[in-house]
């Protein structure tokens, strides 16, 4: 059941707020006295509409996009650690609503697949799948207090054509190294040093805004990379803004938290602090909202599949139904996830009038999370991940027509990507201050 949706209207100053007139919704955003405003057409005749967050964002999965003027300012993006997509999906969503229109210049991601489904949906001009770290030439020089370039970074030939040329980079630098779900490596992995690639690509493309997205683990990596480059992006002339956005937060149904590392040259961010009183509610969507319609499974194709699981899979999906229970008990459980020895979502089952618990790439087995839907004796299906990543329904998970992506490559796809309300929120940050600078000087 859906919770009920409040706004935050605590300061007058941060809130946001819905209008209907006809089959016209307008949202407004005011956050420290700047506003935006942005308007959709629905076209579900099965729900009934309302002036409210539910709507808004029940468009938006069914394919609304904000009106933009014809007169619309485009802004160019180039994404590094691309992934499918998600915080591409969030960004564009904040710019349409700012009034921006997009230009998916570039993408890199040493992912084949995922880079293909970015393009595809995207309809990006450039894409290469070659390290991100072998296109930038970058020489740092790092002491306790500080860091900045022992000289001015620059792009190798291939992407040169971009310099001078890019309005915003967006970065998702690898995240499992920093991750708490990883007991090896954790804050000392080799992967956690491209989160530095970001800034050394982001000022030798001479870009003015940077946007990079990690998990809240970061802050505690051992190579300090978030400070450093705070050092080097500050020393290049960027203002920073840095802290966690939570989804659940902002009304989405999943308790996924990010890390956001916002920087521009033109104008100062407005604060995470601040964006997240503006879109904050009182109770988010339970996950039931977002895949009631699905429920009643139907093979469609390749987003509907389910996997084969393993007898002994299949006995404890069904022991939490018979039992009506959430939590797998220890004498159902093999012997590694037994007695508190490791996490106790674990084969658990999903609760209807809650927000999911952050997905991951393992969510198509019950023994990697708490990911058994949680009205049927099943895990759930990538669509229905999809949804509760706020991926829309027309996204295309299939880069070419009639080929299928390897399901293990679906999932982690969807389960490690950003839900586009956390990229949305950064967006509206980097954002709503260049709206401003550009009234003024109009």
């Amino acid at each position: 059941m859906l919770g009920a949706m409040t706004n935050s209207l605590d300061s007058p100053s941060r809130k946001q707020s819905f209008k209907l007139n006809g089959k016209v919704l307008t949202r407004t955003v005011v956050i420290d006295d700047q506003a935006i405003l942005s308007k959709v057409r629905l076209t579900d005749p099965d729900k009934e509409d309302k002036a409210d967050l539910a709507t808004w964002w029940r468009a938006y999965l069914k394919g609304a996009r904000p009106k933009l003027s014809s007169k619309s300012s485009p802004l160019r993006t180039f994404d590094l650690f691309s992934g499918p997509g998600g915080l591409a999906l969030g960004f564009r969503q904040a710019a349409e609503e700012c009034g921006f229109s997009i230009e998916s210049k570039a993408a890199i991601d040493v992912d084949k697949g995922a880079l293909a489904v970015y393009k595809k949906n995207h309809k990006t001009l450039f894409t290469t799948f070659e390290s991100a770290k072998m296109l930038v030439n970058w020489q740092p020089l790092i002491s306790r207090d500080s860091a900045k370039m022992f000289k001015p970074p620059t792009v190798l030939p291939i992407l040169e054509q971009f310099v001078g040329k890019i309005d915003v980079v967006l970065a998702g630098p690898p995240c499992q190294g920093h991750s708490n779900l990883n007991n090896h490596t954790r804050r000392a992995d080799e992967r956690n040093a491209l989160y530095l690639i970001v800034p050394a690509m982001a000022i030798a493309l001479e870009a003015p805004i940077v946007i990079i997205e990690n998990v809240p683990g970061v802050l505690h990596d051992r190579q300090n990379v978030v400070k450093t480059t705070v050092s080097l992006l500050e020393e290049a002339g960027y203002h920073i803004e840095q802290g966690v956005h939570s989804a659940s937060k902002m009304g989405w149904p999943q308790t996924r938290k990010r890390f956001f590392l916002i920087a521009t040259k033109e104008t100062t961010p407005l604060s995470i602090d601040s964006v997240a009183e503006a879109l904050r509610v009182e109770h988010p969507f339970d996950i039931w909202w977002a895949i009631q319609e699905f429920a009643n499974h139907k093979n469609v194709n390749f987003m509907d599949h389910l996997p084969d699981l393993s007898d002994t899979n299949v006995k404890r999906v069904k022991y939490l139904f018979e039992k009506n229970i959430h939590n797998l008990p220890n004498s159902e459980r093999p012997d590694c996830h037994k007695n508190g020895n490791t996490y106790t979502a674990v084969y658990g089952r999903m609760h209807k009038d809650k927000p999911s618990p952050t997905l991951t790439g393992g969510f198509l087995s019950p023994g990697r999370g708490r990911f058994t839907h949680p009205t049927k004796p099943r895990v759930l299906t990538p669509r229905e991940a999809a949804r509760i990543q706020a991926f829309p329904d027309d996204y295309h998970f299939a880069a070419e027509e009639g080929v299928e992506p390897a399901r293990t490559h679906l999932a982690k796809w969807i389960g490690d990507a950003v839900p586009m309300p956390l990229g949305y929120a950064a967006g509206l940050s980097a954002l709503m201050p260049r709206i401003a600078s550009q009234k003024l000087s109009d």
